[in-house]
């Protein structure tokens, strides 16, 4: 980033490549729409090389990059509305569908994908925001506080509201299911 701050062209493609996948799925995942997911990420990275001389080098990137992302997000619902936000798709379930799944599990799996899926889109922004940044980007506690601006205690309880609203629709949508 120093590197970028000083004009470098290279650094800056260097920095692009390493972020843009991140980014991509960080609006993947907060359920933006894929038409939009690439237009947001290159929003983040055209705003990350303005303010380049505004990161302070002694701090991580990972948080102020988000912070950033963050912003580009909120100004996306706020111009173009909820109604264009639908979910997509998250990469819920780490394992692959193997040959060794019969049809039945496989059904399982897309059947709980998208009870997981559902129940993101149903969190508040904030705490949707929170929940991807510390469980999909593994950014820390600290980080996530970092990106979002706001207190370590704020994140905390954030988290902690959307797993447990998390826990409460997915066994509602078990017992919808049984």
């Amino acid at each position: 980033m120093a590197r970028v701050r000083e004009g470098e062209q290279s650094a800056l493609e260097l920095l692009f490549a390493r972020w843009e996948g991140p980014l991509f799925a960080f609006f993947y995942r907060l359920g933006c729409p894929p038409s939009s997911v690439e237009d947001l990420t290159e929003e983040v990275l055209v705003s990350v090389y303005r303010r380049r001389h505004r990161y302070d080098l002694d701090r991580p990137l990972a948080p102020w990059l988000f912070g950033v992302a963050r912003l580009v997000w909120k100004d996306f619902l706020r111009h173009r509305g909820r109604e264009l936000a639908q979910a997509t798709p998250l990469e819920v379930a780490k394992e692959l569908p193997s040959p060794m799944h019969d049809p039945s599990e496989l059904a399982e799996i897309r059947e709980e994908s998208e009870a997981v899926r559902r129940a993101i889109e149903e969190l508040p922004d904030e705490q949707k925001a929170a929940f991807v940044l510390r469980h999909y980007h593994s950014l820390s506690y600290e980080e996530v506080a970092q990106a979002l601006q706001v207190p370590l205690g704020t994140v905390k309880w954030r988290i902690h509201e959307a797993v447990r609203r998390l826990e409460t629709a997915l066994v509602d949508a078990r017992s919808e299911g049984a």
